[in-house]
């Protein structure tokens, strides 16, 4: 951890001069505390590898007021376990700047609300050079007599080049292709061996259904659909998690589709969603998720309970009484998918527990897209 006495004030650097990876990052408050303090409170970070979720030492941090564009900016460094900590700070919204020789630039706004730690992520320099789509073919393998799924069958294109195994529900995974045709070979022992010509689109992920059967003259011919994945939502698990279905899923066809203004105008119009105006100020909005309609007055005097609210995995909006302005800081076209969980049920185990109770969404945003803020109301 870094000492106050190692702390160094600097002038906010504008040296960046190419689009910068940038995420919307807040501190995850662990005190009980509902209004901001006003006295200077203490925070604590961690950067870490967005790929292996390993720890990054040396990485410069750099924290410049919003608020108060004549204050001077504070420089930390990450220690061996990427930590560093800021002793006294006060609350407010403030800049977020990370850079490290190995890493893409990470830069977004930081909203100090009380004492707490928070983590962030930076992008290894060269990683996901195919862009922010996904090339590839997904699918899943079955015995064409008895439609029962096949696990443990090896998938590989013709070339050998890429090549993986059936999981237990019978899917596999080939990414990382070039558009254009692609011979397929499935093999299991027991079966006779399959081959399919499949064609593959640049940016486009080839869903396939295939059958296998010891006569090979059984084989019906598989079945093909095209959708785009990102390759962001790839990496989190999103498509999974769709896949079972418990939330509600908006990908970013569907969130074209929309075409929002703002974060909180994608709900609008969605079955359980109601879209709270602030009693306090009419140009503020908020998400409530159908287990947060409370009638009873909360200490905040808003009579709703607020789901939790996170981006790229770091809590943005704590929820219950206390609502997250999320609008004032997210762009919308810098969004790759949003995952609504009224309850707790298929929710990721890491976003379960004590403040989920009035739901929680999960917002994902795009590998080179940019996160600015929107001006504040």
């Amino acid at each position: 951890m870094i000492s106050r006495a190692n702390r160094s004030r600097i002038g906010v650097s504008q040296r960046w001069g190419v689009q910068l990876h940038v995420a919307a990052i807040s501190a995850v408050v662990l005190s009980p505390a509902v209004a901001f303090a006003q006295e200077p409170v203490s925070i604590r970070g961690q950067v870490v590898d967005v790929v292996t979720g390993d720890p990054i030492a040396g990485v410069e941090v750099v924290l410049a007021s919003r608020e108060s564009a004549l204050q001077p900016g504070l420089l930390f460094h990450t220690d061996d376990q990427g930590e560093f900590s800021v002793a006294s700070i006060h609350a407010g919204m403030y800049r977020l700047e990370l850079s490290h020789p190995l890493y893409n630039p990470s830069v977004g706004d930081f909203n100090v609300m009380r004492s707490g730690g928070f983590l962030a992520t930076m992008q290894p320099v060269g990683h996901q050079e195919g862009g922010e789509l996904v090339t590839g073919i997904v699918g899943v393998l079955t015995d064409a007599e008895s439609g029962e799924l096949i696990s443990g069958a090896v998938v590989r294109t013709g070339q050998g080049e890429r090549g993986t195994l059936t999981d237990l529900r019978g899917e596999f995974l080939i990414e990382d292709l070039i558009g254009g045709q692609h011979v397929v070979e499935f093999a299991m022992i027991g079966y006779a061996p399959r081959a399919d010509t499949i064609r593959v689109t640049d940016g486009r992920v080839t869903h396939v259904r295939v059958s296998m059967a010891v006569d090979p003259h059984a084989l019906d011919p598989i079945e093909v659909t095209v959708e785009r994945r990102e390759v962001k939502l790839q990496q989190v698990g999103f498509y999974n998690r769709r896949a079972i279905g418990f939330g509600k899923y908006l990908d970013r066809e569907e969130i074209e589709r929309r075409g929002p203004f703002e974060f909180t105008d994608l709900f609008m119009g969605m079955p359980g969603v109601e879209i709270y105006p602030d009693p306090q100020n009419s140009l503020r909005k908020y998400v409530v998720l159908r287990t947060g309609r409370l009638q009873l007055p909360t200490s905040t005097g808003y009579n709703r309970c607020f789901p939790r609210i996170y981006v790229d995995g770091l809590l943005t909006a704590h929820g219950g009484a206390e609502p997250g302005n999320i609008d004032n800081f997210l762009n919308t076209t810098a969004i790759a998918g949003v995952e609504i969980y009224a309850s707790t049920a298929g929710l990721p185990p890491q976003y379960q527990g004590r403040g989920a109770g009035c739901g929680v969404i999960l917002v994902w945003t795009r590998v080179t897209g940019r996160a600015q803020p929107s001006s504040t109301r």
